[in-house]
């Protein structure tokens, strides 16, 4: 991926809470019938190493059949991203622009069939998202139901071996400019504006 010495983002926290916010990713894996693309939804661990991703999915998706602990696979996580307009710059001329944050992971992938792994990975993503939404909110018969599922998906872990990590948040603009853009995109209920808005503002705190 390009990224331009300003956009780059090294610090590993800032990424792991990045990816925890994205939540959802894309997995590309290199195949002999050409490239297998998966949306879905995935945990990210980081650890003194580069981390640990884990997921499922679905096993009539025939991706996970590439999984062979050896060939390398790329998971995209994109967070919010957002039109720029040149009206909100305090310096003239501008040319509009996009911001946006992603993160690119690479790494071999293993697929798991194992009923003890796929119930805490799925328990683990379940009480991720869970968080906060209230308590009790899984059903009494979440258990039941959850094991009735377990023969029809696939697990898979990603030992993560390189990270990159770009924020294009108007960095190269002056204070006035992003603070100006910062405006703009919070007061806006287009997409994912505010949303670019916060994490601007948070870049600039860091």
């Amino acid at each position: 991926m390009y990224i331009p010495r300003l956009n780059k983002v090294d610090d590993p926290e800032t990424i792991r809470q990045f990816v925890a916010d994205a939540g959802f990713g894309a997995l590309i894996t290199p195949s002999e019938t050409g490239l297998k693309v998966t949306h879905l939804p995935l945990l990210y661990v980081n650890s003194p190493s580069e981390g640990v991703i884990s997921g499922h999915m679905a096993k009539g998706n025939d991706h996970w059949k590439t999984f062979d602990g050896e060939q390398e696979s790329v998971v995209i996580f994109q967070g919010p991203n957002a039109y720029v307009s040149p009206e909100w710059y305090e310096t003239k001329p501008a040319v509009p622009t996009w911001n946006y944050g992603v993160v690119h992971m690479r790494g071999a992938v293993t697929a798991i069939h194992d009923d003890d792994w796929l119930i805490q990975h799925v328990d683990e993503l379940v009480d991720f998202h869970e968080a906060g939404i209230g308590e009790g909110s899984k059903e009494a018969s979440y258990e039941e139901i959850r094991n009735k599922l377990l023969g029809g998906i696939v697990g898979f872990q990603m030992n993560v071996e390189s990270v990159e990590a770009k924020f294009k948040l108007s960095q190269n603009r002056s204070e006035e400019d992003r603070t100006g853009v910062v405006e703009a995109l919070g007061a806006s209920d287009v997409g994912q504006s505010a949303a670019v808005a916060e994490l601007m503002r948070r870049n600039a705190e860091a």
